[in-house]
């Protein structure tokens, strides 16, 4: 059996304001990229304390809407979480 791995969606830091003005559910986004990243911290040390295997997928402004417009996707939560999910198996652009 392999190990599975989760993908966790991850931003650059210059990337973060771009990004959080393209997602429709961005009120449920935290304002700052330094705050988004405490707790994105405080989450991924959670999953390794539980010894849940992780790799931290970055979406990025210039691909990610493209992936969901093909898909018939928005830019939401749901697809960003689905293109994690599709990255660590291999199915999503590398970049």
């Amino acid at each position: 059996m392999g190990i599975s791995v989760m993908g966790v969606v991850w931003y650059k830091p210059e990337h973060y304001d771009a990004l959080l003005g393209m997602f429709p559910d961005r009120d449920k986004l935290h304002s700052t990229f330094e705050e988004w990243l405490k707790d994105a911290v405080r989450v991924t040390d959670q999953l390794r304390g539980n010894g849940i295997a992780f790799r931290m997928v970055f979406i990025d402004p210039d691909t990610f809407p493209a992936w969901c417009v093909a898909r018939g996707l928005r830019l939401d939560a749901g697809a960003r979480a689905r293109f994690a999910t599709e990255f660590v198996r291999g199915k999503a652009p590398h970049k």
